[in-house]
């Protein structure tokens, strides 16, 4: 019995490790992706002031 309650809680904590990267991987990414729109936002207005 308490075999498969530590194999249930070793499940469980691998979920949870798994959910949590995957969430840092998606707030990462979208960070990267407003810092590149910010970055095209400044390179198009400085671009039209040179021009």
């Amino acid at each position: 019995m308490a075999l498969t309650e530590s194999i249930l809680v070793a499940l469980f904590m691998m979920a949870v490790v798994f959910v949590v990267l995957i969430m840092l991987c998606g707030i990462i990414r979208a960070f990267s992706f407003l810092i590149k729109i910010l970055e095209n936002r400044r390179d198009n207005s400085t671009s039209g002031t040179n021009v």
